[in-house]
């Protein structure tokens, strides 16, 4: 007997099987990378998690400032003494009081303004116009938003010239401790 020749049959076969084994192998590789994709967003996202639960837990454990009342001691450009600031209240609701010993402001229209500032005088606030005392002296009170955010407090004599912007004009300064 003879045996018979499967050569031509494997041949083609082995041509079948290489197709689907090519197309078997980038669906895997595909099925691999779609899997890593998904394996490193995931721990990207669990290192977010893990940040932000860490970022909670020290804002837990610091200390909560309730109280804002601190001094500001008005000084002059020259040194001397010009009066007080107080701060009182909590972050919430604070409150100010400013009183002060100006000079009598020399050209009608002039005022005195005071603007808070944050360090580095890359952020001010006006919180108003300081108002004249029977006693010589000056005074306000206001609120703001942010206190321990402006820690410094200047006066400046600013004209009534229609610019909203601080003029530049200190006449007393202090910062809150």
């Amino acid at each position: 007997m003879r045996q018979q020749s499967y050569r031509h049959r494997t041949r083609g076969g082995s041509r079948a099987g290489g197709a689907v084994l090519l197309v078997l192998s980038v669906v895997i590789g595909a099925a691999l990378v779609y899997i890593l994709i998904l394996w490193f967003r995931s721990d990207t996202k669990e290192k977010d998690v893990n940040g932000v639960l860490a970022e909670a837990s020290a804002a837990a454990t610091a200390p909560v400032i309730t109280d804002v009342r601190a001094t500001a001691v008005m000084t002059f450009a020259n040194g001397g003494s010009a009066g007080t600031a107080y701060r009182q209240g909590t972050p919430e609701l604070p409150s100010y009081n400013v009183l002060v010993s100006l000079p009598a402001i020399a050209i009608e229209g002039d005022r005195y303004e005071i603007w808070m500032v944050k360090d580095g005088i890359s952020d001010v606030k006006s919180v108003g116009m300081l108002d004249p005392r029977a006693d010589g002296t000056w005074a306000k009170s206001f609120t703001i938003a942010d206190p321990l955010q402006y820690p410094n407090i200047i006066i400046m004599v600013e004209p009534n010239d229609g610019n909203s912007g601080p003029s530049g004009n200190i006449i007393a300064q202090g910062r809150f401790e």
